[in-house]
Order: structure tokens, then C-alpha cells, then sequence
């Protein structure tokens, strides 16, 4: 399935050009951290029967697939 993809705004655009490598680096790390939570919860919604530990598990291994 392919996601259609907005273009960028001019502004969003400038804003990322003036952004030095590390600032992009911490926006990368909250994305990273927004999608992993999103994740979670919905591991979390679909299986309430699983561990904490269960979930987590579940997600690395959906890491390790993806990578594959």
C-alpha cells in the first residue's frame, strides 16, 4: 500500500534548512519516540491480555522483521 505524501511547505522547509544536524537529530528521536508510544498502546489495545514485558517484546520483534 503506498501512502500518499503532501508536499512540504515552504515553511517547513526553510525551518528544517536552518536547523543544524543535531537539532534534526533530537526532531528524528521524538518522531522515533512518538511512534514507538503509538506503538505500544496500540499492542497494548489489541492483546490487554499480554505482560509489559510481552508488548515489548512484541515491538522488538516487529523492529527486527522491518530491518529484515
Amino acid at each position: 500500500m503506498k501512502v500518499p505524501v503532501e508536499p512540504l511547505d515552504p515553511r517547513q522547509v526553510h525551518a528544517w534548512q536552518q536547523m543544524s544536524p543535531e537539532e534534526k537529530w533530537q526532531v528524528a528521536l521524538g518522531l522515533l519516540e512518538t511512534a514507538t508510544e503509538i506503538r505500544l498502546m496500540a499492542l497494548r489495545r489489541d492483546h490487554p491480555e499480554w505482560t509489559e514485558a510481552q508488548v515489548e517484546a512484541e515491538l522488538a520483534a516487529e523492529r527486527i522483521r522491518a530491518a529484515a
